[in-house]
């Protein structure tokens, strides 16, 4: 968590011409999705967790890298919901599947956008849907 201090600035004839923020990092944070230290893919459990996007009701969506899934956290919870990619972390090639997501983009329809990094692909999952659709991208490896 960042606190911001604002620090106003005056010139010579005392008029306020801005703000110079300070920003401090609290070193007291507390985990809010997964397990410290411990990996694994249960619904509570992720295994390098990458990107991450909120929604405004502050749900929390994480791509689950070696874990090949996107997780959804509501607000207050400690069980994660497979999304995208397969609850059990299979990685093949395949609209189902992801294959180590790196970052997520989500619309205002709670849609995402997922950089699926090892196919080298940009996956849409619709909001619900069981699979995925390639938006941009190869969908080959290197």
């Amino acid at each position: 968590m960042f606190l911001i201090q604002p620090k106003t600035i005056k010139n010579t004839k005392s008029k306020i011409i801005g703000l110079n923020p300070i920003l401090r990092w609290n070193s007291t944070g507390i985990t809010v999705a997964g397990i410290s230290g411990v990996n694994g893919t249960n619904s509570t459990l992720l295994d390098y967790p990458w990107g991450l996007a909120l929604n405004y009701e502050n749900t929390l969506y994480v791509a689950d890298r070696f874990n090949n899934r996107v997780q959804k956290f509501l607000k207050n919870s400690s069980i994660g919901v497979t999304v995208a990619g397969q609850a059990n972390g299979t990685a093949i090639f395949g609209p189902p599947y992801l294959y180590y997501p790196a970052a997520i983009i989500l619309d205002s329809n709670e849609n995402l956008y997922i950089g699926d990094a090892y196919f080298n692909r940009v996956q849409l999952w619709i909001k619900g849907a069981s699979s995925g659709s390639t938006v941009a991208g190869s969908g080959k490896k290197d």
